[in-house]
């Protein structure tokens, strides 16, 4: 599957084709420092391995590659809540080092949404919950459409560091339709 956007951006299904290109730009600290711990640092190319065959199994499509100009650039994609969360849904995104600062992620956060809210029509409200530090990632949350909704004090700990979580939600009933 594919979701083309502007400026030379699409949302690709994970297939072979980005193997070889997914652990040496996933490889960074620069990005695990952003994610959860289960994000993998070192990334390896077993991970890689892994990563592309757990996402074919999903259909419709809950993990996108980004690729920018035919290039991969990175991932977005969601996890949908369980039992009484189901109508949940939790959006995470990252870029290689690279291509940060292109707009990139503002774009393929919007498409994802605006796919999401169509083939996941169970979904009330879209979510996203961003390290205290992530100042960056909190303007493209806001730039896609997502309002502030919450700060989880002392929601997380990192390396060491305690730290707060700012929670992002786009709610179904509350969202025009994306232009």
């Amino acid at each position: 599957m594919k979701i083309s956007g502007k400026n030379n951006i699409e949302l690709v299904s994970w297939n072979e084709k980005h193997f070889h290109n997914l652990y040496p730009l996933a490889n960074n600290p620069n990005i695990a420092k952003n994610l959860r711990d289960s994000f993998p640092s070192p990334y390896t190319i077993h991970d890689a391995r892994h990563w592309i065959e757990h996402n074919q199994k999903f259909n419709p499509a809950q993990n996108f590659a980004i690729e920018f100009e035919g290039n991969l650039a990175g991932s977005v994609g969601c996890e949908i809540g369980k039992d009484e969360l189901r109508t949940n849904m939790e959006i995470g995104f990252w870029l290689g080092e690279a291509f940060w600062g292109k707009g990139i992620a503002t774009e393929a956060v919007t498409l994802f949404t605006e796919y999401a809210l169509d083939k996941f029509p169970e979904i009330k409200r879209i979510f996203a919950q961003v390290y205290d530090s992530n100042v960056t990632c909190m303007r493209v949350l806001e730039n896609a459409g997502f309002e502030p909704e919450a700060i989880i004090r002392h929601g997380y700990i990192k390396h060491g560091k305690v730290g707060d979580l700012f929670q992002y939600v786009i709610i179904r009933d509350e969202v025009e339709k994306f232009d």
